[in-house]
């Protein structure tokens, strides 16, 4: 197969708006579509030398992984390993326990498994996950399993069959694709199956499947629309956007049209791609790839942010350099010792190898995260891990979550409580859930009822995450059906609030302040860098200061302010926890004096942080208003009554 530099600028179309989606440059909004375009170009290139093989009956399987091995694998361990290294020194035992096994899927190319499997809620926090980027190889190497055999065993047979069989499986993975991106946009993000279709594309290319355009006008009118529709998703989508499906039909044609137009005709847009420049930005793509996701994860982690535009250029430009090293010293050697002879020896070092990290990432899994690398003042993961805390089994996998009478009720779908006009409703995220074990505690003559589901803030006029069948599901049936149907003492609004909400929020009191007496909302509770317990554990004088540090805490407290500024316009009653447990940047950590955190990971309350709250906090505010005051004589009135009925009967 002959060599095309074009194909090399295309990588370089690809890499470059990646790295500066990543690196949060305007105005690459859509740059993570350059992963499709790998995606394209991968099938092109690896089905043309396949079938080259095939045609001169030199194929082999063997052959075929040492290749892949050579290509994948000196890069990607060199970033592995230089990763878990910088993680030892900087990661809490918490972040590299999720990094370990991250380590562990990567070297069995599971990685968009891992964290696919990872995209809920409690999930691990894929901006700080430094290995998250290789979800993308883990798709290509998953598809090249079982993909030379197929094309050899077709291709020897029909080629017309074989061609029949890929627009089959590209058929069937497009509409996969479409369908689960609206139903599980986390599987249709990292699967292989609903990726495989994009790969195919590339494929169907390599194998004729596309007619050869003629004339010189035809030919620069459809590559001119190629780069068009690239740069359409490149400059007009955002992390908004719906992913892959439809959408992912542009940057893939897009890239089919430049390969197509490109193998016969010289147009200005394959000169262009063949620039010096591009060539070179492109010959380092792969390891430009690997290298920039964790110099720019590891920095946050590091810094808390993602540092100042110069900042970022800056790590832009490291990454570049680590690239070329890695280029020059590592993939270049690899791929160039290439002896025929060799090929088991390759396979059995890239086995060797990956054993290797694969031990590497369960070590780090079973212990935890390696925490005797820090000298902890106490040991944090019991309050971190223990599922048989009260507010995590509340907070976790359910379509929706309700608390009846100190129980915790799994009801499905329908959500569907028992109410009288004295209850109080609370109503939210996991941040509402939170603060109920301590209101039913502190306020016990209060008749609470929590409606809530992980990530869905209840607030009208925002669209309901399509990726949380119980946002779908809880949000409408609180807002068309449990609210007009009952009449409330008072509603309780909590959640993890972003400033984006809080025009919606006003509109949401005076929704709800025609079914409710009276309607609080309890504002942002202090968010961290790390998960609370673990930065406590390691706190030593200045050393850990940065751990303590609020995380984006400007951020916090204007969210705070402008929540606060709004809803002093309604009728709605505001209660502050940022302004109770911060001052002066420092915020209370401790529920109690015996070591108990307020909180078991960046934001959300303890057990005993929860009854805190509610106990010093809101139970006092609370039951000064008339609504409370009611609904806590009507519950006694209640148990009294039911006490006595009781008692008649006997």
């Amino acid at each position: 197969m002959r060599y095309r530099p074009d194909i090399d600028g295309i990588r370089a179309l690809a890499v470059v708006p990646v790295v500066l989606f990543h690196a949060h440059i305007w105005p690459f909004s859509g740059g993570f579509v350059g992963v499709d375009i790998f995606f394209v170009i991968s099938g092109y290139l690896i089905t043309s030398i396949l079938v080259n093989d095939i045609r001169s009956e030199t194929f082999s399987i063997i052959k075929f992984y040492d290749r892949r091995i050579r290509r994948i694998f000196p890069a990607l361990f060199l970033v592995v390993g230089l990763s878990f290294v910088t993680a030892w020194f900087i990661l809490l035992p918490s972040y590299f326990e999720d990094f370990s096994e991250t380590v562990f899927a990567a070297a069995i190319f599971l990685s968009n498994v891992q964290f696919w499997r990872e995209a809920g809620y409690f999930g691990a926090d894929a901006e700080l996950a430094p290995l998250l980027h290789t979800w993308s190889l883990a798709v290509e190497e998953q598809f090249y399993v079982f993909f030379p055999l197929l094309l050899a065993f077709f291709h020897r047979r029909s080629v017309s069959k074989l061609k029949f069989v890929l627009l089959v499986i590209l058929t069937l993975s497009f509409v996969l694709s479409v369908y689960f991106v609206e139903r599980a946009p986390d599987a249709a993000f990292y699967l292989t199956p609903m990726r495989a279709w994009e790969l195919m594309v590339g494929c169907l290319l390599a194998v004729g499947f596309v007619p050869a355009l003629r004339g010189r006008k035809m030919a620069e009118a459809v590559s001119a629309l190629g780069l068009i529709l690239i740069g359409v998703a490149i400059f007009g989508f955002d992390s908004s956007t719906p992913f892959p499906g439809f959408a992912a039909l542009l940057p893939v044609l897009g890239t089919a049209a430049l390969i197509h137009v490109g193998e016969g005709n010289d147009t200005f847009v394959r000169r262009v791609l063949s620039a010096r420049f591009l060539v070179f930005v492109g010959l380092l793509s792969y390891s430009f790839y690997l290298f920039h996701w964790p110099i720019f994860v590891f920095y946050k982690h590091m810094t808390g942010s993602d540092g100042a535009l110069s900042v970022r250029l800056l790590l832009v430009i490291l990454s570049f350099v680590c690239a070329w090293l890695s280029w020059r010293f590592v993939e270049r050697p690899f791929r160039a010792h290439g002896e025929s002879g060799s090929a088991w020896r390759v396979l059995l070092a890239g086995g060797a190898v990956s054993t290797v990290f694969l031990g590497v990432g369960l070590a780090g899994n079973l212990t935890h995260g390696w925490p005797a690398r820090f000298d902890l003042r106490f040991d944090p993961r019991p309050l971190m891990t223990n599922e048989e805390n009260e507010i995590r089994m509340v907070m976790e996998g359910v379509t929706c979550r309700v608390v009846e009478g100190g129980r915790i009720v799994l009801t499905g779908a329908s959500c569907d409580l028992r109410q009288n006009e004295r209850s109080v409703l609370l109503l939210g995220d996991s941040h509402a859930a939170h603060l109920y074990p301590g209101l039913s505690d502190a306020m016990p003559w209060t008749d609470f009822h929590l409606y809530s589901a992980g990530g869905c803030r209840s607030i009208q006029g925002l669209n309901t995450r399509t990726d949380k069948e119980s946002c779908g599901i809880l949000v409408p049936f609180i807002f068309n059906e449990l609210l007009p149907k009952g009449k409330f003492s008072a509603v309780i609004l909590s959640g993890r609030w972003e400033m984006s909400e809080i025009q919606h929020l006003q509109e949401t009191v005076t929704y709800i302040r025609r079914y409710a007496s009276e309607v609080v909302v309890i504002g942002p509770v202090p968010r961290y860098k790390t998960d609370l317990p673990e930065a406590l554990a390691l706190w030593q004088g200045e050393y850990s200061r940065r751990f303590f540090d609020l995380n984006g805490e400007a951020e916090v407290a204007e969210i705070d302010r402008r929540m606060s500024a709004a809803l002093a316009s309604t009728d709605a009653v505001y209660i502050s926890l940022f302004a109770e447990l911060c001052s002066d940047g420092f915020c209370r950590t401790f529920a109690d004096n015996n070591m108990v955190p307020l909180q078991w990971d960046d934001a959300h309350l303890t057990l005993l942080g929860s009854e805190y709250i509610a106990d010093k906090i809101l139970a006092p505010k609370l039951s000064e208003l008339d609504a409370f005051k009611e609904a806590g004589i009507a519950k006694y009135l209640d148990v009294v009554g039911s006490g006595e009925a009781q008692r008649e009967m006997k």
